[in-house]
């Protein structure tokens, strides 16, 4: 028996979207995260002093900043480039000042609070104070409030995301250290039976192995048993993604399909139990017309190789075996053959395909087409060589009888229990004009009857006859003399057969024995004996 479900689709859908939720999360929070760093709560006043826009001094604070930011040696024009993000008029009001003798003070209201900027200029000397904000150099950091808001919360929103969904995620570095987990899988961690501190991080290693999926591929499943304390075993499947030197993982339970695996399993050892011991040949070609399924009567009645049949052939294939091996009805040609063969596959799929297939070696099968679900055909193979031989025997047997009456002298008929003729013999049709061809089974005693006296002169012998051939219970042969509308005269004889058949022989009277009365009716014989 060979046999393949849905879930796996679902579980890659859900394998996918994690990973997509998993990828954003993690770009989203490791931009925000730097400028979190960055824009943290306002600091102190930073303090810059140029002579001729070249950098002469700064506060220990502004020093600080100058030592993580990406300027060059022309930190002047970058700041004021910068700073003139915020402060669109700062360029040139650094340019216009008068005589280079000037100050002036700019400010920037914003939800977090003022962002503002003073100015002194004496000649080529220049100081700049710039507060409200704590690294005022970095183009990550000028930015709208409200952009940072708004990526802090989208967020908020991912972490809670991944958080909340009930599938184990967790990412391993390249030396297979575990950098971060969801809740899911610090819960699952908690339930397993391992030894492992659950307080300490990195968490333990629940999973191992298993291939890793490359970014556009097709994802590798692998399934893992976890075992759970106080409980049985649980499986799962996990599969692995490459994001650079990491993997990120996931996890999803299996518990339902691997039970709903066992019951197909169980159920497909039923139905092999049940077909290894039916003597009927069963084949089952899917849509493609490859064979899925078999039992071992078939080979034992085609004589194909179970090897051979596991092979998965197709349709084509197995019945061209079988002609190979003279299995099937000889056809005239090749081109009848395969003509056969496409009106037995559409038979087969229609439902009503029904053959008899008499083989050269003497053997009678039966093949039955029949369509199953999903455009599979299902064929039905069953040996009726001893049940065709006993009918042809019984056959030949009737034609003997038949022959036999034939050469009989006197006319005879025969009704069964239900009064309907069941044979009847050439003199019979002879003496009363009917035909040989006509179906017996559609004319009963009542037809016959009207018919013998239709040609005879009146007698109550024909009813008499018709209470004897429906008569149940014990009856006694009885005989008596009809005349004819010819003139001659007709002995008739009524003879009770075995199963409540009875015979009734038609002579010419000078040919007859003693007359024998006709038996009386149960109410006629009840008054005789009363008497």
């Amino acid at each position: 028996m060979n046999q393949l479900s849905p879930d796996d689709v679902a579980s890659i859908g859900t394998i996918f979207g994690f990973g997509a939720i998993i990828g954003v999360a993690l770009c989203v929070g490791v931009v925000s995260l730097l400028g979190l760093r960055r824009r943290s709560k306002p600091s102190e006043t930073l303090e810059f002093r140029f002579e001729a826009r070249e950098l002469i001094g700064a506060c220990p604070h502004a020093r600080r900043t100058l030592a993580y930011e990406d300027f060059d040696e022309d930190v002047y024009h970058q700041l004021i480039d910068r700073l003139a993000d915020m402060f669109p008029d700062l360029p040139s009001r650094l340019e216009n000042a008068p005589a280079h003798h000037d100050s002036f003070y700019m400010t920037e209201p914003t939800e977090d609070g003022s962002i503002t900027v003073a100015a002194e200029l004496h000649g080529s000397f220049l100081t700049l104070r710039i507060s409200g904000v704590a690294a005022p150099l970095a183009r990550r950091v000028l930015v709208e409030s409200d952009e940072m808001r708004a990526a802090e919360a989208e967020l908020t929103v991912l972490r809670s995301t991944v958080d909340a969904t009930p599938h184990p995620a967790w990412r391993e570095t390249a030396d297979g250290q575990i950098d971060w987990a969801n809740r899911a899988y610090l819960t699952l961690m908690a339930q397993a039976d391992i030894a492992a501190d659950t307080g300490a991080w990195p968490p333990a290693k629940l999973f191992h192995g298993g291939a890793v999926t490359a970014p556009g591929c097709e994802p590798k499943v692998k399934r893992s048993s976890l075992p759970i304390k106080g409980e049985d075993a649980r499986t799962f499947e996990v599969t692995r993604f490459g994001i650079g030197t990491s993997t990120l993982n996931f996890a999803t339970d299996a518990a339902a399909t691997v039970r709903a695996e066992e019951s197909l399993r169980s159920f497909m050892q039923t139905l092999t139990q049940t077909f290894a011991a039916l003597p009927i040949g069963l084949a089952v070609f899917d849509r493609s017309r490859a064979l899925v399924m078999f039992n071992p009567a078939l080979s034992d009645l085609t004589r194909l190789e179970p090897a051979w049949l596991t092979t998965r052939p197709t349709l084509y294939d197995v019945l061209n075996e079988l002609r190979e091996k003279r299995m099937v009805p000889e056809r005239r040609d090749f081109k009848d053959w395969r003509q056969s063969i496409e009106g037995l596959v559409q038979s087969a799929s229609d439902g009503t395909y029904c053959e008899t297939w008499t083989l050269a070696t003497g053997q009678t099968y039966r093949v039955t087409g029949q369509p199953h679900p999903e455009g599979a055909v299902a064929f039905l193979l069953e040996d009726i060589t001893a049940e065709m031989t006993l009918t042809r025997k019984f056959r030949r047997e009737l034609n003997m009888s038949q022959t036999l009456l034939d050469n009989l002298p006197n006319a005879l008929v025969v009704f069964d229990s239900d009064g309907v003729i069941s044979m009847q013999n050439a003199a019979y049709h002879a003496l009363w004009g009917t035909d040989p061809e006509a179906a017996m089974d559609q004319i009963t005693i009542t037809d016959a009857s009207r018919m013998w006296q239709s040609a005879s002169t009146p007698d109550p012998i024909w009813g008499d006859a018709r209470d004897f051939v429906v008569q149940r219970g014990d009856r006694a042969e009885w005989s008596d003399t009809v005349m004819l509308a010819n003139g001659r005269a007709l002995q008739c004889r009524f003879q009770p057969l075995s199963g409540g058949a009875t015979m009734i022989e038609f002579m010419p009277s000078g040919d007859a024995g003693a007359i024998m009365p006709a038996p009386a009716a149960p109410a006629e014989a009840s008054a005789k004996m009363a008497g």
